[in-house]
């Protein structure tokens, strides 16, 4: 057995080597002492998943045995803790079949036949294992394992047998092992393409104890990188439909592309935690936000993709083609490193998503930038840059002139990354409408700070640093710099600390310790639930992390045929007489449609009778029958309720999954034939954006619009059924408010038509936040349109969402949810005699 870096049995052992391995008891305690604290920062702020946090209590306690133990065992005892990292996080019978399979493919890579028939028994083994991926062969795994099973071979497969063809000496069993099952990779299935012959020649180069600190450093820097990407998604991000002006496309453009550090951020965790255990690899990326030009920017960002694409394809390329001359040769190596990237992210895209990426702007995306780098690189052979500034040469001409260049270069990749990044070529071209729009001194913001980071950055990187400078040593520097940031990012994310900073401060503190989903993506996720319609962008989402723990077998009323299409305006409606079994109970709709009791057309005699219409929560999505807030409701109103004139309450439930509010004007029309008392229309939040969103629907699908007042909202907008989703968004955008007032105008005109009682009741999500930003403007138009408001925004105050939540994957509420909302709603409806018949005397001396 053999490992460069470690001592094997029966090798002779390099002195230095072995002393290189070794660090001392101070040092020891200082490296826990700080993984210590890191374990905290990343508890603080829920970095990535509570796997991750698992995965990461397991490497850091890993590390206290690694590093005391002799040089020899350490890779095997690396080795054995990946394995059992797969297992923390995937569970044993997920990890039983990830090893298996990982097994049969590197043993593929060792047959001992000739290369080429090797290499095609592997081609055969990822094209039955794709057709498992894609269901079109019958798997007894779970889906669970491909994106973890694709991130550790589907490019690690490759470079490594590539280096199998060119090695004079094979690595051990272990180290190859090693290599394909690194711990890190158990939770992250986005993973960087680590070089097997550097992830061998690197182990245990240099000093022990600097490489640990390196590691720290790294993985301190990614967390850093998460959270600013936190603050950008939260707080900064547009969707393109919002784009209605210069200011906030140059927002768009800018925020868009700054969405990558989610990458460089778990790019660093990942290698940080590889030091650890004494692989000492290059960085992944360095400074690509300075780049200045477009190879620079090429040879910046995901450095190891670059690595691979230049080892695997660009020079056997360029050797191949060198008889047409080294410039020729150059260009069409080039062309074919960026034809295939666009390839391999497909194949990438297919391995941890399912489905193939086959848009074109994908496409157009790798051409624009392989013409790009292709006429950089033309430039820069008859021209070459000088690769370092110093002495007469580092003059405040030349940095300003490169801080030129890498301003222009970085606004030429937030334009081709929008491009990249958007839902279709059309909305990205209506995207640049908005210059039309007004300019204001709010357009300078981003180019401005842009601007200054940049000159900043490239003065800071290239200015020469004289004899008499006074620096601290680079190690000490950084592991000052690492030990501060950790501290005070602990500091801050307390709330007794970050409350004294202000409240806007500590409110943003909260955000960026919480691993939710942004406003962008609660609108993609609420659509997933309902229409399979889920879109995923390929950095700043993560949508598809919460859908991946879903499992398979989970049984829910999606896979049912719960609803049918219908021909009008709410287009579908609940199954008469239909029932299903679910992971939560049976699932009954009655003769009328409803998710409810059989009730009479009529209203018996001395029967108090509610109608409640709404979406998923009213109907139940998440618990069985007689366990939705509205049934407890009515058994608790039939048990403690006021008792004078009637003797009897009932409440119809109306509620059908995925309705947005203008499909409740249908609703309220059935309601009204069952002649209610009251009628409680139920809002879960983002009242305004949903009813855009319908309306745009109906007239892209040419739907008649049989309500005046919706009809002249969208004639004024000047929505066409040829515009795509994000122009009409962004048409409708600025009518939003008239849209919902004519719709919940409507709604209760109906209801008091009918001689009831209009009741509006906001109930919020389980898990707050964007879901409720739009809620006190929803609230006042609702009390404008006549409706008694009930609030009941801190229903779910003080109960953690674990408890009250459907699932991990599902925020809508479990049965203790919908508990809470039916005694929170009876306290509220029940003191209310505008809505309810006053108590009976009776009642009353009972009480």
């Amino acid at each position: 057995m053999y490992v460069e870096g470690a001592a094997q049995p029966g090798s002779r052992t390099n002195p230095e080597r072995r002393a290189q391995g070794t660090i001392a008891p101070f040092q020891y305690l200082a490296i826990v002492a700080q993984l210590a604290v890191l374990t905290v920062l990343l508890r603080q702020f829920q970095i990535e998943s509570g796997g991750f946090l698992r995965l990461a209590l397991l490497t850091f306690a890993g590390f206290a045995v690694h590093a005391v133990l002799p040089l020899r065992s350490r890779l095997p005892f690396f080795l054995a803790l990946s394995l059992g990292g797969i297992v923390l996080v995937m569970n044993v019978w997920n990890a039983a079949w990830i090893v298996t399979i990982g097994l049969m493919l590197v043993g593929l890579c060792h047959l001992p036949i000739a290369f080429r028939w090797r290499s095609a028994l592997l081609i055969v083994a990822g094209v039955v294992l794709a057709a498992m991926r894609a269901r079109w062969v019958p798997a007894p795994v779970s889906d669970a394992i491909w994106p973890i099973l694709g991130s550790m071979f589907m490019f690690r497969t490759i470079v490594y047998m590539y280096d199998l063809s060119h090695a004079s000496r094979p690595a051990s069993a272990v180290s190859t092992l090693a290599y394909f099952f690194m711990l890190p990779n158990a939770c992250f299935p986005l993973f960087p393409v680590v070089d097997s012959e550097a992830f061998k020649r690197n182990y245990f180069k240099t000093d022990a104890y600097r490489t640990y600190q390196r590691g720290i450093d790294w993985m301190v820097r990614g967390v850093i990188h998460l959270l600013l990407y936190r603050y950008i998604y939260y707080e900064l991000a547009l969707a393109p439909a919002e784009i209605i002006s210069p200011a906030m496309l140059v927002q768009y453009l800018v925020t868009n592309f700054l969405l990558y550090l989610r990458v460089s951020g778990l790019f660093h965790l990942i290698v940080g935690m590889l030091y650890l255990f004494g692989f000492e690899l290059p960085e992944t990326h360095h400074r690509y936000l300075l780049a200045a030009s477009f190879t620079d920017f090429w040879r910046r960002i995901n450095i190891y993709w670059k690595d691979f694409m230049q080892k695997v394809f660009y020079y056997p390329a360029v050797f191949r083609l060198k008889s047409l001359g080294m410039t020729r040769a150059m260009v069409l190596g080039t062309l074919w490193v960026f034809a295939m990237t666009w390839a391999l992210h497909a194949y990438q895209w297919f391995w941890l998503r399912g489905t193939m990426l086959l848009a074109p702007q994908d496409v157009l995306f790798w051409a624009i930038l392989a013409v790009l780098v292709v006429i950089n690189g033309l430039i820069e052979l008859r021209h070459p840059p000088k690769r370092t500034l110093s002495g007469a040469d580092q003059n405040w001409r030349r940095l300003l002139s490169r801080a030129a260049r890498t301003y222009a270069t970085f606004w030429v990749i937030c334009i081709i990354w929008s491009f990249w990044t958007a839902e279709s070529v059309t909305s990205w071209l209506s995207m640049w409408s908005a210059l039309r729009g007004e300019y204001t001194i709010k357009v300078l913001l981003f180019p401005s700070l842009i601007l200054a980071v940049i000159i900043l950055g490239t003065f800071e990187s290239h200015m020469p640093r004289g004899k008499g400078t006074l620096r601290l040593h680079s190690h000490t520097r950084d592991l000052a710099v690492t030990v501060a940031s950790m501290l005070v990012l602990i500091a801050v994310s307390v709330e007794a600390i970050s409350t004294q900073v202000g409240p806007q401060f500590a409110t943003m503190i909260t955000s960026l310790r919480s691993g939710r989903l942004s406003r962008l993506d609660v609108a993609k996720l609420e659509r997933g639930y309902y229409e399979n319609l889920l879109s995923v962008d390929q950095f700043n989402s993560q949508l598809w992390e919460v859908y991946s723990k879903r499992p398979e077998t989970w049984l829910d009323v999606r896979g049912t045929a719960l609803k049918r299409f219908t021909a009008d305006f709410g287009q579908m409606e609940l199954i008469p007489s239909f029932a299903s079994q679910t992971n939560y109970g049976t699932v009954s709709i009655n003769r009328w449609g409803m998710r409810d009791q059989d009730y009479s057309e009529t209203p018996p005699q001395n029967t108090f009778r509610m109608a409640m219409l709404g979406a998923s929560t009213v109907m139940g999505w998440g618990v069985g029958d007689g366990e939705t807030f509205e049934s407890l409701m009515e058994a608790r109103l039939n048990h403690d309720g006021p008792r004078g004139r009637y003797s009897r309450y009932e409440i119809l439930n109306f509620g059908v999954p995925g309705y947005q509010p203008p499909q409740d004007l249908v609703s309220v029309d059935k309601a009204m034939r069952f002649k209610p008392n009251a009628v409680i229309y139920v809002a879960t939040g983002r009242e305004l954006s949903r009813a855009a969103d319908y309306l745009a629907e109906v007239v892209h699908k040419r739907i008649a619009i049989p309500y005046a007042p919706l009809a002249h909202v969208v004639a004024k907008a000047g929505l066409t059924a040829d515009l795509d989703d994000v122009t009409a968004a962004r048409q409708l955008l600025p009518y939003r408010g008239e849209l919902l007032a004519s719709t919940y105008g409507l709604i209760a005109a109906r209801i008091r038509a009918g001689g009831a009682t209009p009741v509006f009741v906001f109930l919020p999500q389980v898990q707050a936040g964007s879901w409720d930003e739009e809620t006190p403007e929803t609230l006042r138009i609702a009390a404008a349109a006549g409706f008694i408001v009930i609030d009941l925004s801190n229903v779910f105050a003080g109960q953690s969402i674990e408890s009250i939540r459907l699932a991990e994957w599902d925020d809508h509420p479990n049965a203790k949810g919908h508990r809470l909302v039916a005694d929170r709603l009876y306290d509220a409806i029940s003191r209310r005699p505008d809505i309810l018949p006053a108590r009976g005397e009776h009642q009353l001396a009972h009480r």
